[in-house]
C-alpha cells in the first residue's frame, strides 16, 4: 500500500516538474519572440529613438557583456532582453516607459535587470576599454592636434568642468554633503574631454557640496598630468575659474583689459565649451541623467548608472550614430556646477609658474613670438 502511494506521489511530482520545464520553454521562446521583434518588426530608426544604439551597436555590446563581465541570460530571461530593458531606462529615464515597451516585465523584474547591466557596464574591463585618459606620447599628440586643428590652441588634452546630477534625497548623516548650491541633492561629476566630446576621464565620487577645485586636486589625473610637467611636457587642460591656474591647468585671465588676455580669453571660452556640449549630449541621449530627472537610488548606485551612461555615450561616439532629434517637452538637459572662483591669496611657484606659462601661450596664440 506505501509503496502504491509513494509511486502515485512520484508519478506526480515527475508529471509537475516536466510541466514547469514545459512553461520554461514556452516561456524561452516567446522571450525569443519578442527579442526577434525588436529587431525584425522595429525599424532602424525606431530602434535608435527608443535604445539610443543602432542594432549592429546593440548585438556588439551584449557580445562585449557576455565575454568580459558576469552579466549572463537566466532561464527566463536572455542578455539582450536585460540590456533592451536598461537601455530604456537610461534612455528615457523613467520606469513607466520601460514598462509599456517592455510589457512582458513587471516593475521589480525591470529593477533587477537595470542593475545587473549597469553593474556589467562598470566592470573594470568595460569601462577600460571605452573611458581612457591618454597615457602615451603618441595618444597625446593625437588629442592635442584635434585641439589644434578645431580651434586652434596648442597643447590641449582635454577640457575640463563638473556637473550636477540629481539624486534622491541621501541618509541624513551624509545629506550635508550632497545638498548643492542649487538647492537639492546631486552628484558633482567631474568630466574630462576631447575635442569630439568623448569622454576621457570621469570622476563621480563626491556630492553636490563639493568644490571643483577639491575634486580636481584629489583625482588621479591630477597627478598624472603633474608627471607630464615634471617630465618637462608642454602639456594641460581647459578648465573655467573654478579651478587653480598650473602650468598644467589654464584657467581664463581675470582681468581682460589688455589686448592679449581678450584673444586668449575669446579662445579659451570658445574652445572650452566642447565639454559643456559634451555634458549636454550625454544628458540628451540618456535622459536618466538630464537634469528635470531625479535618480532615485543611494549615491554609490547613482554614480554607477552615470559612468554606465559615459560608456554608452563614447559607444555611441565612436559608431557615429546620431544625437536624438525629438526634444521630449521642455527637459532642462544638463546643469553645470557654479563655484566660486579661486582666489589664491597665497602666491607659490606653482601658480608663478602657471600664470607665466599662460602669458606665453597668450601671446602665442595672438601671433606675438615669444622672445
Amino acid at each position: 500500500m506505501f509503496s502504491r502511494t509513494y509511486f502515485a506521489y512520484d508519478m506526480l511530482e515527475t508529471a509537475a516538474l516536466e510541466d514547469d520545464r514545459q512553461e520554461q520553454r514556452k516561456y524561452q521562446s516567446n522571450m525569443r519572440k519578442i527579442l526577434k521583434n525588436n529587431f525584425e518588426n522595429i525599424s532602424d530608426t525606431k530602434f535608435i529613438k527608443l535604445y539610443r544604439l543602432t542594432k549592429e551597436v546593440f548585438k556588439k555590446l551584449c557580445d562585449l557583456l557576455r565575454q568580459h563581465t558576469n552579466l549572463k541570460s537566466s532561464q527566463r530571461v536572455s542578455l539582450e532582453s536585460k540590456v533592451l530593458c536598461a537601455l530604456l531606462f537610461y534612455a528615457h529615464g523613467d520606469y513607466q516607459r520601460v514598462v509599456g515597451e517592455a510589457n512582458h516585465f513587471s516593475q521589480e523584474a525591470m529593477s533587477v535587470y537595470i542593475q545587473e547591466v549597469t553593474a556589467a557596464l562598470n566592470h573594470p574591463a568595460i569601462v577600460n576599454s571605452f573611458i581612457k585618459f591618454p597615457t602615451t606620447r603618441q595618444e597625446r599628440d593625437f588629442v592635442k592636434q584635434g585641439f589644434y586643428r578645431k580651434y586652434q590652441i596648442p597643447g590641449v588634452i582635454g577640457c575640463i568642468d563638473g556637473s550636477h546630477f540629481r539624486i534622491f534625497k541621501p541618509n541624513h548623516e551624509v545629506e550635508h554633503l550632497f545638498y548643492c548650491r542649487k538647492n537639492y541633492h546631486s552628484l558633482n561629476v567631474q568630466m574630462i574631454c576631447d575635442s569630439n566630446c568623448k569622454i576621457m576621464s570621469v570622476n563621480a565620487k563626491f556630492g553636490g557640496a563639493t568644490h571643483d577645485a577639491f575634486i580636481w586636486e584629489n583625482s588621479d589625473v591630477n597627478n598624472y598630468i603633474q608627471s607630464l610637467h615634471r617630465s618637462n611636457e608642454s602639456s594641460w587642460l581647459l578648465g573655467d575659474s573654478a579651478y587653480p591656474q598650473r602650468p598644467w591647468m589654464m584657467t581664463p585671465y581675470a582681468d581682460s583689459s589688455n589686448p592679449i588676455a581678450e584673444i586668449y580669453n575669446k579662445k579659451h571660452s570658445a574652445t572650452r565649451v566642447v565639454i559643456e556640449n559634451t555634458f549636454g549630449r550625454l544628458k540628451n541621449r540618456w535622459r536618466c541623467v538630464c537634469k528635470d530627472r531625479v535618480l532615485h537610488y543611494k549615491p554609490a548606485k547613482c554614480a554607477q548608472i552615470i559612468i554606465a551612461c559615459c560608456i554608452l555615450h563614447n559607444i555611441a561616439t565612436d559608431f557615429n550614430i546620431p544625437d536624438p532629434e525629438d526634444s521630449e517637452g521642455d527637459i532642462a538637459l544638463t546643469d553645470t556646477s557654479v563655484n566660486d572662483p579661486v582666489h589664491e591669496h597665497e602666491i607659490n611657484n606653482d601658480l608663478l609658474m602657471g600664470r607665466a606659462v599662460r602669458d606665453q601661450l597668450a601671446r602665442r596664440i595672438s601671433g606675438i613670438n615669444v622672445q
